[in-house]
């Protein structure tokens, strides 16, 4: 159906007001972020500012660490991404192409895991670190995440294995090639667009997280970029320039991301459903 032109721009309209919106704490954190103290804490407030300066960002690495807490965060999202693809891929091949009894009632249970509050899983998580003695390690971090990741990656995968041509892996079978060796060969390499879409919605879980990073480590040398910005938060004062800046630079890896592979992103899922 062909909308009418006043409806396509009230649509244009809505949208564009609707982006603006959901940009604006960008555009305001942006603009703090190179604020000095005094000006940030101005009344009224100033949208252009006064003083420009760039030791907001300089106070990240300076006085905050931010060089090794970036290093955690990469460690974290490259690790959640290796887990994620490699057994969320075989179980969600396994789920495809083969089946069991139960298998639907267990596929089911994978989507009800992503109905349970994140937070509700710390507790119990904590006591298991605690008594591997994990605590205030990545590797902690990299598993509680992990664990929330990956029904959403089995999910996302199966409808693109779904998808694939039975009988190419048939032909490879029959050139002599194992179960295994179609797996890694054929359908891994067909699914390629599926794997790039949850390659990079799970950096961006490992990314982003703070629950983990805040209920796990209390320590700089095994603490994510998040759980930095908190420590930006003390009883005595809130150094809210840094803060900016750090959410500036957090929010950076991510928005770049979107913006280069969302043609990506949209063809992967597109491809799956």
């Amino acid at each position: 159906m062909k909308l009418s032109r006043s409806t396509r721009i009230s649509s244009y309209a809505v949208l564009t007001l609707a982006g603006l919106l959901s940009l604006f704490p960008m555009v305001w954190m942006l603009i703090s972020s190179v604020k000095n103290e005094r000006e940030i804490y101005s009344d009224p407030p100033t949208w252009i500012p006064q003083v420009f300066t760039l030791q907001n960002y300089a106070d990240l690495f300076g006085k905050f660490n931010f060089l090794l807490l970036t290093r955690n965060s990469l460690i974290i999202s490259i690790s959640v991404v290796v887990i994620s693809l490699l057994i969320g891929a075989m179980a969600a091949y396994g789920f495809s192409r083969y089946k069991f009894p139960g298998s639907d009632w267990l596929l089911g249970g994978l989507l009800l895991t992503r109905m349970i509050t994140p937070s509700s899983l710390v507790v119990p998580l904590f006591s298991i670190m605690e008594s591997l003695g994990r605590l205030n390690k990545l590797d902690s971090i990299i598993i509680g995440i992990a664990v929330l990741n990956l029904p959403f990656v089995v999910w996302m995968l199966k409808p693109f294995f779904d998808e694939l041509p039975r009988e190419v892996e048939e032909a490879g079978e029959i050139d002599g090639l194992s179960p295994v060796s179609v797996f890694w060969r054929i359908s891994i390499p067909l699914a390629a667009p599926g794997l790039f879409t949850v390659l990079l919605f799970s950096f961006i879980a490992g990314w982003v997280d703070l629950l983990f990073g805040m209920s796990f480590s209390t320590i700089p040398e095994a603490m994510p970029l998040t759980a930095g910005l908190m420590q930006m938060q003390t009883g005595y004062k809130i150094y809210w320039g840094a803060m900016m800046a750090g959410g500036i630079y957090l929010t950076l890896p991510t928005f770049i991301l979107a913006l280069v592979f969302q043609n990506y992103l949209v063809k992967g899922m597109r491809a799956g459903y």
